[in-house]
């Protein structure tokens, strides 16, 4: 006997699919109800191989002299789309080159050309503006038409000497006549400053004269400082802990350390003036990054980063207007007309010598033929 259509067994089937059809209805449901409202592109991508595995690109810069803090560089790679900015310190290859691989090149005013002579500058017309840089600084030999380069901090250097407690500030700072006799003294073994110096001290311009001027004066100052040369670090450590009583330094340092040996370093500064160094920007022709190397270059030369550089660095700012040099500095500077007699070193440091690996020979029982045509005497 088959059952009847309105048993109970008979609507099992019909209660089973209704079942199924509430719940497929209830997913669905909560699907979109835990389904994000916003379009579908604003899903995250799938992360690429490239993005995991490639290291995301870099601003290389390439310094010389203390660094820039890094509290700078964070702020420029913070912009929306800026890169950031891995800092590498300038200095030769062991084989004598420069490194040709960075971006933006933060050197000083002498390195410029030689680094020219390995790759090309770009042309920074129009890209970093020369607005508000002091005069003194944009007439830099090394880029007379302001094309290649721009300056973004200097510093002068000065005779430093150890003074014993409670002398006179006149004394202190007398301007010495034979400063390479002085008891103590050691000097940094830079024969290129020490050599334009030379000729500073004796009231003549640095960059007359020619090469063999240039030449003599280095021979002469390593001569008369044999033995009292040392590098730029152990002259300032031995000034600070008593060791040596008298050198000659860049501002700078004072500037950063001003309670340095106790406070009794003083610095002196001759009648003819003194030697100002200035650092320069530049950016290689062939960088991938150029225009961004643009923004960080502009970035340096803000009037904030600029007002900065003095307490940052010790280096002095280059955005002032003539006579007003260092304005801002914490430090009483030398007074008088002694930056306007002042200097910047406009030759180049010389190329260093690479070491030429021997020629090959060989041995042979072959006879050479002689390739002179002249006859052979009588």
């Amino acid at each position: 006997m088959e059952p009847s259509e309105n048993t109970p067994e008979s609507r099992r089937p019909g209660m089973i699919g209704l079942a199924l059809l509430v719940a497929v209805a209830v997913g669905f449901g909560l699907g979109q109800w835990f389904h994000p409202t916003g379009p579908e592109q604003e899903r995250l991508p799938a992360p690429s191989p490239s993005s995991i595995f490639m290291p995301q690109p870099k601003l290389i810069v390439y310094q010389e002299g203390p660094e820039i803090p890094h509290i700078w560089l964070d702020t420029f790679a913070s912009a929306p789309g800026y890169l950031k900015v891995e800092r590498r310190t300038l200095v030769r290859n062991s084989d004598g080159t420069w490194p040709t691989d960075g971006d933006v090149y933060l050197l000083k005013a002498r390195s410029f050309p030689a680094l020219g002579e390995e790759f090309a500058w770009a042309d920074l017309t129009g890209k970093v503006s020369l607005d508000g840089i002091n005069p003194v600084f944009q007439g830099q030999a090394f880029d007379p038409a302001g094309m290649r380069s721009r300056p973004w901090r200097s510093s002068p250097w000065f005779f430093m000497r150890k003074v014993a407690s409670g002398t006179p500030a006149k004394t202190a700072m007398a301007p010495p006549a034979r400063w390479m006799t002085e008891t103590g003294a050691i000097f940094p073994n830079d024969p290129d400053l020490l050599g334009a110096l030379w000729i500073k001290s004796q009231s003549r311009s640095v960059n007359f004269g020619g090469e063999s001027a240039r030449v003599a004066a280095k021979q002469q100052v390593e001569a008369v400082l044999a033995g009292k040369m040392a590098t730029e670090e152990e002259c300032w450590s031995g000034l600070k802990d008593g060791q040596v009583n008298f050198s000659y330094l860049p501002s700078w340092r004072l500037v950063m350390d001003p309670q340095a040996g106790g406070g009794l370093i003083r610095w002196a500064v001759l009648p003819a003036g003194t030697l100002v160094d200035f650092e320069v920007m530049a950016i290689r022709e062939e960088s991938p990054r150029k225009e961004m190397a643009f923004r960080f270059l502009e970035f340096l030369l803000a009037p904030s980063q600029q007002a900065a550089l003095l307490g940052a660095t010790g280096f002095f700012p280059v955005l002032s207007k003539s006579g007003q040099e260092w304005a801002g500095s914490t430090l009483a500077m030398p007074s008088g007309t002694w930056f306007d007699r002042s200097e910047f070193i406009l030759w180049p440091y010389p190329q260093p010598v690479v070491p030429v690996a021997p020629a090959v020979t060989t041995e042979t029982n072959v006879p050479v033929q002689s390739s002179s045509a002249e006859p052979k005497p009588e």
